[in-house]
């Protein structure tokens, strides 16, 4: 685990104190939105077209901040990279 501090206002600090697992609840409300907004998604098995093998597959942030599924072909020894249609 890593620590983030938040700021709260007096109200939605009393209201904290009085939840059991705090914290908990505020990791499960960021995965909770991450899951809506498409920022993060379940592993999925894909189809490498190149061997016809299925891998693993991660979504992913790419470098210029969109968005694609990776994995790693162990029968090719390679990085995929499955591009979504726009």
């Amino acid at each position: 685990m890593r620590n983030k501090m938040i700021t709260l206002c007096p109200t939605t600090y009393e209201l904290s104190k009085k939840m059991p697992n705090f914290s908990g609840w505020v990791r499960k409300m960021i995965l909770e939105n991450a899951n809506k907004t498409g920022i993060t998604k379940p592993d999925r098995e894909m189809l490498h077209r190149e061997c016809d093998t299925f891998v693993v597959a991660r979504w992913q942030q790419t470098t210029n901040g969109t968005y694609a599924w990776f994995g790693y072909c162990e029968t090719c020894q390679c990085d995929v990279r499955w591009k979504v249609k726009q």
